[in-house]
């Protein structure tokens, strides 16, 4: 009977210190694998995108909820600009401007599909012309497999669905064409 009990619990051990790992993650950048970066966007836009505050829209969720705010997004999506040969630390050419609209959550469940909404412009900092101006709306999902607590599964499925969101951006920068010439 001892071999049982020992074995179940280090089975417990394992799976609370799987969730207790999981518990400390930060909004990462988004995986860029699959998008040639070293093809990059139109010449204009490379190293030349800066990125203004990033606002939160009222719609986010409640607060008992909310795992990250504008200042992990802004930082995520810097470091996508950045590993996209997009972005720039210093003023840019151009300026992106974001706003998480929404997080639509579930409340509970096995596997809990997150839909993040954001609100993207791109200007030209000189002349005022907006280059870009889209809603993008993409999900994320999480499940049994990736946390055994609600907590810990909406976490995870916000942190996807606004990777996601951050993907489908680059991938549509990488696709605008040479701004007209001044």
């Amino acid at each position: 009977m001892r071999p049982i009990a020992g074995t179940a619990a280090l089975v417990a051990l394992a799976l609370l210190s799987a969730c207790a790992s999981r518990s400390d993650l930060t909004l990462q950048p988004a995986d860029l694998s699959g998008i040639d970066v070293r093809r990059g966007p139109a010449p204009a836009y490379r190293n030349a995108i800066s990125l203004a505050p990033v606002s939160v829209g009222r719609d986010t969720g409640t607060p008992w909820t909310a795992r990250f705010g504008a200042t992990q997004v802004q930082q995520a999506l810097m470091e996508t600009l950045l590993a996209a040969r997009l972005g720039t630390a210093q003023s840019g050419h151009f300026r992106l401007d974001a706003t998480l609209l929404t997080l639509e959550r579930p409340y509970a469940g096995f596997a809990m599909t997150v839909t993040a909404t954001v609100a993207y412009r791109l200007t030209d900092s000189q002349t005022g012309a907006v280059l870009y101006n889209q809603t993008i709306t993409t999900i994320g999902s999480a499940s049994l497999n990736d946390a055994i607590t609600n907590e810990n599964r909406l976490r995870i499925a916000d942190e996807r669905a606004v990777q996601a969101n951050l993907r489908r951006l680059v991938e549509d920068l990488y696709g605008l064409p040479e701004p007209p010439r001044r």
